[in-house]
Formats: C-alpha cells, sequence, structure tokens
C-alpha cells in the first residue's frame, strides 16, 4: 500500500482488482459450461443474423410483435430440417446397417477379388489373401457396431437441435436487446464491438453460404458421374449426395461408397473403380479445395483462400468437425484484433459501414 494513499483509495482499487479477476473467473467457468453447445448455440447466433430481416418484415406484419416474427422464421427452419433430419438419419442408418451385412457375408471376398481381378472374373485367393480377407471381415464388423452406435446416440442429437431452435426463437426475438446489454457492459468501445460482431457475423455468412455451394457443386459432379456409368436414378442419387454432404465425417461418401460397392458386386470393376475415383478425387477435392473459395467469393469472407485451406484443415485436427467452423472463425476474428490494434497506434478506430 503507498503511503500517501488514503484506506478509501486503496480499498476501492483492491476491489476493482477483486471485481475483475471474480468476472474473468467466472467468464472461463461459463465458457466451459457452454462448450459441449457451442456448435448449436454458434449457428443459432449466424442463423438469427441471417433471418433477421425475413423476422422484422415478419414482425411489421403483424403489428410489430417481434415474438411473431422469430415464430415463423423458426418453424419455416423446421419445416425444411425435420424432413431433411429424417432422410440423414435413415440414409445413415442404412449405409450402418448394408456394411454390418456386407461386411457379415461370405460374398466380401468375391466382391473384392473381382474388384481387383484384371479380367474381372473370379478367382481362388491365395491363403494369405483369405486370411487379410477374414481379418479386414473381424474387424470390419467391429467397425461397423461402433459406427452404429455413435449413429444412434440420439439423445444427445435432440438436445443439440433443442438448443438450437430455442437459442434461434431467443436470438431472433431478444438479439438485438442482448447485443445492445453485451455493448454496454464490454471492456471495449462501441466502436471495437461492432468491428468483431461485424468479423463474427461475416464469418457465418461465408461458412454458411460457402457449405450450400460447396454441397451444390458436389452433388452436380456425383448425378454427373452416376449419369455417365449408367446408375440408375442419378438424379436422386445426385439429390441425396446435396444433403449428405452437410453431414460431418460421413459426408457424400454415404451415398456414393455403397453405390460402388453396389456395382462392384455387380460384376462391373471398372465402373466401380471409377467412381470411386470420382468420388475421392472430384467430390473430395470439391470439399478440401473449393470450400475455401467459394466461403470467400460467394460468402464475402475477407480471407484468403489459402488461408482458409490453413484454418479449416488445423481447426479439423486439433478440434474435430467442429474445427471446420473454429479455424475459420478464430483466424478471422484474430485478423481483426490485429486490424483494431494497428488503427489504435495510428489514433482512432474505424467503426464498420462508417457507423459512429
Amino acid at each position: 500500500m503507498d503511503p500517501h494513499e488514503t484506506p478509501q483509495a486503496f480499498t476501492g482499487r483492491l476491489d476493482r482488482v477483486v471485481v475483475g479477476i471474480a468476472a474473468v473467473a467466472v467468464v472461463v467457468l461459463a465458457g466451459w459450461a457452454l462448450a459441449p453447445l457451442f456448435a448449436p448455440l454458434l449457428f443459432a447466433a449466424w442463423s438469427a443474423a441471417i433471418l433477421d430481416s425475413l423476422a422484422a418484415r415478419i414482425s411489421r406484419l403483424a403489428g410489430g410483435r417481434r415474438s411473431v416474427g422469430a415464430a415463423v422464421c423458426v418453424v419455416l427452419l423446421l419445416s425444411l430440417f425435420v424432413p431433411v433430419g429424417l432422410l440423414i438419419t435413415s440414409l445413415v442408418s442404412s449405409v450402418v446397417a448394408f456394411g454390418q451385412q456386407l461386411f457379415a457375408s461370405g460374398a466380401v471376398p468375391h466382391a473384392l477379388e473381382v474388384l481387383v481381378s484384371p479380367n474381372g472374373g473370379a478367382i481362388e485367393p491365395t491363403d494369405q489373401a483369405q486370411r487379410w480377407l477374414d481379418l479386414a471381415r473381424t474387424h470390419g464388423m467391429t467397425a461397423w457396431q461402433t459406427a452404429r452406435g455413435v449413429a444412434g446416440a440420439g439423445a444427445w442429437a435432440l438436445v443439440v437441435l433443442l438448443v438450437f431452435f430455442v437459442s434461434l426463437f431467443e436470438f431472433i426475438r431478444d438479439g438485438r436487446a442482448m447485443w445492445a446489454w453485451v455493448e454496454e457492459h464490454a471492456p471495449v468501445s462501441r466502436a471495437t464491438s461492432a468491428r468483431l460482431a461485424g468479423a463474427f457475423l461475416e464469418t457465418g455468412r461465408g461458412l454458411i453460404v460457402g457449405a450450400g455451394l460447396t454441397a451444390l457443386m458436389q452433388a452436380i459432379v456425383a448425378t454427373v458421374g452416376y449419369a455417365i456409368l449408367g446408375v440408375p436414378r442419378a438424379m436422386v442419387l445426385g439429390a441425396v449426395t446435396y444433403i449428405c454432404a452437410f453431414v460431418p465425417a460421413v459426408g457424400t461418401a454415404a451415398v456414393w461408397a455403397p453405390v460402388a460397392v453396389g456395382l462392384a458386386m455387380q460384376g462391373q470393376p471398372t465402373k466401380a473403380i471409377i467412381l470411386v475415383a470420382i468420388g475421392l478425387l472430384g467430390v473430395g477435392t470439391i470439399d478440401n479445395i473449393m470450400r475455401p473459395l467459394f466461403q470467400r467469393w460467394g460468402g464475402k469472407l475477407n480471407l484468403p483462400a489459402f488461408w482458409l485451406l490453413l484454418a479449416a484443415f488445423g481447426g479439423l485436427a486439433a478440434f474435430g468437425a467442429v474445427g471446420l467452423v473454429i479455424g475459420p472463425l478464430a483466424l478471422r476474428m484474430a485478423r481483426e484484433l490485429l486490424e483494431i490494434a494497428r488503427e489504435a497506434r495510428a489514433g482512432a478506430i474505424v467503426p464498420p459501414d462508417g457507423q459512429s
């Protein structure tokens, strides 16, 4: 304690330190508690920002009742999400069941031999090959059972969906009031808060638009491949491919991989190999290479496509599937913070879009 400092001043300074430390601790604790729900809360905030103008128009028609606009937007999204979600769940379950039956059947060795045989005919496998096939079949059964256990974790999926739609309603209805409170209590200026919020929303718009354009391009390439190879109902399979492109981990392989296996088992190994090549090199390349370009150009995300690609891969390696969102978001926010720091050194922070 400074000998020239009064007890009241010392007490006030101590109070500020204690309150500051407690505030940081409580914020960290709250973030830790909400971390498992990070993805649905994040996408609810982004979706609310995208639907805000629609909700505002509906609210004006409903006499200024914001809750009506929020409810209509949630119902519209539910009407789209529920059938698509049921279809995805059915597809994933069907693929798992198909794979389990495939690995359990005696047709797997024959199918694999046909697939790699130069003349496309059945040949007698060697003892060594048969041991490898038996090993693959045994461990394949375990892998598919594990996958089915993961796919059957419906209780947590329902919690995530509930959090998403409830949060979406609240963000649409009271999001502006929530943000006004944040601006008032944040330890930064309103101009800085506006800049960070703009970067946050820009990232969400870029990721969502990029995902939609990427899925559309993947579906087009896959549909063309199905049609060229003479696969029946190519358009239907293309539409299902578009939907599955949004499913983490499984993705479009949930459609083209079983089709390729079916072609191989029907004695068409060349077509099966071509379809696998289209799936891995064509459809997969679009997901890994074109997505950052779509995010930047289609979603107007202010980051170089190369850095978006690195951020997506780095986030995926560090955090799993959710890292595909965390990586670009962290990079975009870091860039905005560095820009703000540079402007602060220059003497002024420029608000977004000329706001004061």
